[in-house]
């Protein structure tokens, strides 16, 4: 019984020391679970800690990539950069709270000390770009390039994002302390543990992967942002030119045909030809000039213009129309409106051209009148100017006015048809008001009319120069004894040019291609060559590299060109052409740009020098308009294509190559070429023969190297 009983005892306490034990496991189990659940949810944390500051970190190089080049930015863009340097600060402040719970380490603050140094300096280029301080902006872009800012950010975050990883891994550490001391249980837990810690490594690897993936789709769609805009600006420039060829023989047979006896109902017929022929060239360039502002290319001259002439040059371009809606036209400029202004006249006449065209669409009784005043300056050396374009036509609803600016936007769907247009002339009006430093806007009552006002800032003119007497649009020249070679694919293009020049007494010969030209070029000397670009066989670039790199003749050259990209103008005189016109091609100015480059006689030439100074920028100027930008610009290149010709001259000279100096001093003349025909430089070139031993050509080379550095840092100086 006793024995029974002890037995007895020792099974209660068995079963007590297995009860005690169970609740002792599980007591530890439990902590076990607890701390492994705790280092779990820190791990998470950690984790999200260390995501973010990934974010952090690429958001910051963003940011850092976009501010170094906030110049190319459009102003509708600095909003959202705004935006997103907000965002950026609230992530860095909530990151920096996350972490410094936890312990507070110095590398954190150097974090937040890169962080805020970044946010002050590009909040200081928006500021600067917004009041329009160029300098400033450029001063500060260039000590974001310089700091580097976002590097920091990359370094101390690196450090942080191994703190993180320290406590990570001291948390792990801890937990497989506690599952050591479990038994079977604990050890499973402990597996169960590690299990999670894979699943947690496999998640970060995962990310990191998806993140890689993610930046290649990125590179590859950026890659494919570039070819298609490549191919945009290629297929508006084959546009261009496709348009353009065709409405040159349109536009100019009509403007022959109307010089000849006509009847009312043959006058009306070829206006009304010559009239949508012009309208169709201002829907090409309003394409056109919508993809330049796009891409950021549009550029505004600062020259000197008659603001009245302006004026009165609109009046005659509308007049046909005008009369044939019978609307009234009036203009009216303020007396306190100076009569000279230096700005973009072409842009300021492309503006008034889209407004007073829209007011004349839209208008069928009454008619349009433009004012313009004069409104107090924001500083003592600019003119600001309000303009008001008001007609009696059909109005604007209230609700289309705020839209009526916005690109491909017309007032119902059916304007199209009834008035035409492309739905992108207001929005082109908005963009080169803005460039030109103003601001537009539109009043308008259904049924009553419409009042469109803009306003743009104009630099003063210190001088006012000698206005030349307007009294005939035709220019005034005899090209008796002259001899030009026009090379055109085109057959009626041809045709055109033979006959508009022909009333000049311009004798003309043609070709249709390159190869053509070059054939009769070799065989036959010729005052003056007008060549097309784009020809089958060979194109104008190819044919006239070879007259100036291997024929060695350097005849005036003026390139035809359908082409009016920018980047299509500069090709052209690097190419070796003088000088370019633009089709559809006018009388006016292609009379203009022969004179401009046909030979002069001696003693005509003996009296220019005397009026002009041989070694002035007059012909330089007028060739690029007074542009003061473009001309610094090409200032710029012809330097750094003068560098590169003297060392090639050197180089031959010292070889004994007589023909690649030969060639190279024909290059250099291109180089040179527009500072126009009689320069100082062209004459030292022209005049230049350098033969003979290795040695005298080396002395002759270096000779002629510094008359033409003399003369070239002359220019420099005086331009």
């Amino acid at each position: 019984m006793q024995k029974r009983n002890y037995n007895y005892f020792l099974l209660i306490f068995f079963a007590f020391l297995l009860v005690v034990s169970t609740i002792f496991t599980q007591t530890l189990t439990d902590k076990a679970t607890q701390a492994l659940q705790k280092g779990n949810i820190e791990a998470v944390e950690t984790f999200k800690t260390s995501n973010e500051m990934q974010h952090l970190v690429n958001f910051s190089f963003t940011l850092q990539s976009r501010f170094s080049q906030l110049a190319a930015v459009p102003d509708n863009a600095l909003d959202v950069l705004g935006d997103s340097l907000t965002l950026f600060g609230y992530n860095a402040n909530v990151l920096n709270d996350a972490i410094a719970h936890k312990a507070p380490i110095a590398n954190l603050k150097y974090l937040m000390d890169a962080v805020n140094t970044q946010l002050n300096i590009s909040y200081a280029i928006i500021d600067a770009r917004q009041h329009q301080n160029t300098r400033l902006m450029e001063t500060l872009t260039d000590s974001l390039r310089k700091s580097k800012p976002g590097d920091d950010v990359y370094r101390y975050g690196v450090l942080v994002e191994k703190f993180l990883e320290s406590q990570l891994q001291q948390t792990l550490v801890t937990n497989s302390t506690h599952a050591s001391q479990l038994s079977s249980y604990n050890r499973i837990l402990s597996v169960a543990a590690i299990i999670a810690v894979l699943i947690f490594t496999t998640v970060i690897v995962v990310r990191q992967w998806q993140q890689l993936v993610l930046i290649k789709e990125l590179r590859l769609a950026r890659e494919a942002a570039v070819k298609s805009r490549n191919a945009k600006d290629e297929f508006l420039a084959n546009m261009s030119h496709e348009l353009r060829t065709p409405l040159n023989s349109l536009i100019g047979f009509g403007n022959l045909l109307s010089d000849t006896p006509l009847n009312d109902t043959q006058k009306d017929y070829i206006n009304t030809i010559i009239s949508n022929g012009y309208n169709l060239l201002h829907i090409v360039n309003d394409v056109l000039d919508f993809s330049s502002i796009e891409a950021g290319k549009l550029r505004i001259k600062r020259i000197p213009f008659n603001l009245a002439e302006l004026f009165e040059d609109l009046k005659r371009m509308f007049s046909a129309i005008i009369t044939e809606k019978k609307l009234t036209y009036q203009w009216e400029i303020d007396p306190q409106v100076p009569q000279m202004l230096k700005g973009d006249p072409e842009r300021l006449r492309q503006v008034l051209v889209n407004l007073v065209n829209n007011a004349i669409k839209f208008t069928a009784q009454g008619g349009i009148r433009l004012q313009v005043r004069l409104l107090p300056p924001d500083n003592e050396e600019t003119h600001k100017l309000i303009f008001n374009v008001i007609d009696t036509g059909e109005g604007i609803p209230k609700e289309k006015i705020n839209l009526i600016f916005e690109r491909f936007e017309q007032l119902e769907h059916m304007t199209t048809r009834q008035h035409g247009g492309t739905g992108l002339g207001l929005s082109i009006v908005k963009s080169l008001v803005e460039s030109m430093g103003g601001t537009v806007a539109v009043n308008s009552e259904p049924g009553q009319g419409s009042t469109f006002t803009f306003t743009g800032i104009f630099e003063k003119v210190a001088e006012i120069p000698a206005i030349a007497d307007k009294q005939s649009d035709k220019p005034a020249a005899d090209f008796s004894g002259y001899t030009a070679l026009v090379v055109e694919d085109n057959a009626a293009n041809r045709v055109l040019i033979k006959h508009l020049l022909k009333k000049y007494h311009l004798a003309i010969e043609l070709a249709e291609n390159g190869l053509e030209a070059l054939e009769r070029i070799q065989a036959k000397h010729y005052d003056l060559i007008l060549m097309d670009i784009q020809m089958p066989h060979m194109n104008g670039y190819k044919a006239i590299s070879i007259i100036r790199e291997e024929l060695h003749i350097n005849t005036p050259a003026i390139a035809m060109t359908a082409y009016v990209m920018e980047n299509e103008i500069k090709r052209c005189f690097a190419a070796g052409f003088n000088d370019y016109i633009s089709k559809p091609i006018e009388e006016a100015d292609i009379i203009g740009k022969i004179l401009k480059w046909m030979p002069v006689p001696a003693e005509d030439r003996k009296e220019e020098a005397e009026g002009h100074p041989a070694d002035s920028l007059d012909f330089f100027k007028e060739l690029l308009g007074g542009d003061e930008a473009v001309m610094q610009e090409l200032l710029t290149e012809i330097g750094k294509q003068w560098e590169e010709d003297q060392t090639a001259l050197r180089t031959a000279a010292a070889a004994g190559d007589a023909a690649g100096v030969a060639r190279i001093l024909h290059r250099t003349r291109s180089t040179f070429s527009a500072f126009g025909p009689n320069h100082p430089i062209q004459e030292l070139l022209k005049d230049c023969r350098i033969t003979g031993t290795a040695e005298n050509m080396i002395h002759t080379c270096e000779q002629l190297i510094r008359q033409i550095g003399e003369k070239w840092n002359f220019i420099i100086i005086s331009g």
